[in-house]
C-alpha cells in the first residue's frame, strides 16, 4: 500500500502576517485586560470614564464657552479622537520592547507587534465612539454626526498619523534609551496645543498660525466640522493633514526598514 505524502502549499507573507497579528492581538487583550475582574469591559470603561469626567468639568460652561454647542458633544468630538491618538502613539512606542521575547520565532516581526497594537487601539476607539454617541443621544443631546464621511475621513487620517508617529517613536526608543524620556516630555503639552477643549476660533488670530503647524489640530477641527452641524473652521486644511501624514508615514517606514534588524538585536 502506497502512502501519499500531502503537499504543503507555502503560505503568502500576508497570510502569515494575518495569523501573527491575530495571535498578538489576543495576547494584547489578555495581558492588558484579562487580569481585571471586569475583564475586557475596561477596554471601553477606561476611555469612557475619562471622557465623562471632562464632560462634567467643562459642562458648567454650557453653550457659551463652545460656540453654541453642548459641552458634552464638543468635548466628545475633540477629546475622543485625541485620546485615540495619544493611546496609539504611546502603545506603539513600547511595542517592540514589550514583545522582545517573541522575536525568537521567525514569523514574529517588529512590524507585526506595531500593527497588532494599532488594530487594537482602532477597534477600541471605534467601540467607544459608538457607545458614547448612543449614551449622549439617550441623554437628549444631538450627538449624531452631521457628516459621517467627513468624521470618518478625519479619524482615518488621524489614526494613520498616530501609527506613523508611534512607529517613529518606537524606532527612536529602540536605538536610544534616553529617547523614551525625551519623547514623554515633548508630548506632554500636546493636550493643550491641539485645541482639544476649545475651538481654534477661540484662540487670538495672531497666535492661530502657531497651532496650525500641529497636524492634530487640523484633524480635530475637521472631525468637529463633520460631527457638529454648523461648526466652521475655515483655516484648517485637509491637504495639510494628508500631506503631514504621508510624510511622517514615509519617514517612519523608511526608518523601520533601515533599523528593524537592530531593533530585534537590541
Amino acid at each position: 500500500m502506497t502512502v501519499l505524502n500531502p503537499v504543503h502549499t507555502p503560505r503568502s507573507s500576508l497570510a502569515v502576517l494575518g495569523d501573527v497579528t491575530f495571535g498578538l492581538l489576543m495576547r494584547e487583550l489578555k495581558t492588558r485586560f484579562g487580569n481585571y475582574r471586569m475583564g475586557y469591559a475596561w477596554a471601553l470603561l477606561d476611555p469612557l470614564i475619562a471622557i465623562s469626567v471632562f464632560c462634567v468639568l467643562f459642562g458648567i460652561r454650557q453653550r457659551s464657552g463652545f460656540g453654541g454647542v453642548e459641552a458634552p458633544v464638543f468635548v466628545a468630538a475633540g477629546y475622543l479622537p485625541f485620546l485615540m491618538f495619544q493611546n496609539t502613539t504611546n502603545r506603539l512606542k513600547s511595542a517592540v520592547s514589550a514583545n522582545r521575547g517573541l522575536f525568537c520565532y521567525r514569523q514574529v516581526t517588529p512590524f507585526a507587534t506595531l500593527f497588532a497594537r494599532f488594530l487594537l487601539e482602532a477597534m477600541v476607539g471605534l467601540l467607544v465612539a459608538l457607545v458614547l454617541i448612543a449614551a449622549l443621544c439617550w441623554c437628549g443631546f444631538q450627538a449624531l454626526p452631521h457628516d459621517p464621511l467627513e468624521v470618518l475621513g478625519g479619524y482615518t487620517l488621524l489614526m494613520l498619523f498616530s501609527f506613523a508617529l508611534g512607529t517613529l517613536f518606537c524606532v527612536l526608543c529602540g536605538l536610544f534609551a534616553e529617547a523614551d524620556k525625551l519623547i514623554s516630555i515633548l508630548m506632554r503639552p500636546m493636550l493643550w496645543i491641539s485645541a482639544v477643549f476649545f475651538p481654534l476660533a477661540a484662540v487670538p488670530e495672531s497666535y492661530q498660525h502657531l497651532l496650525l503647524w500641529n497636524p492634530v489640530v487640523h484633524a480635530l477641527e475637521l472631525i468637529r466640522c463633520g460631527w457638529i452641524a454648523g461648526f466652521i473652521s475655515p483655516k484648517v486644511s485637509l491637504a495639510y493633514l494628508a500631506g503631514s501624514t504621508l510624510v511622517t508615514l514615509t519617514v517612519a517606514m523608511s526608518s523601520y526598514r533601515l533599523t528593524y534588524r537592530r531593533l530585534i538585536a537590541s
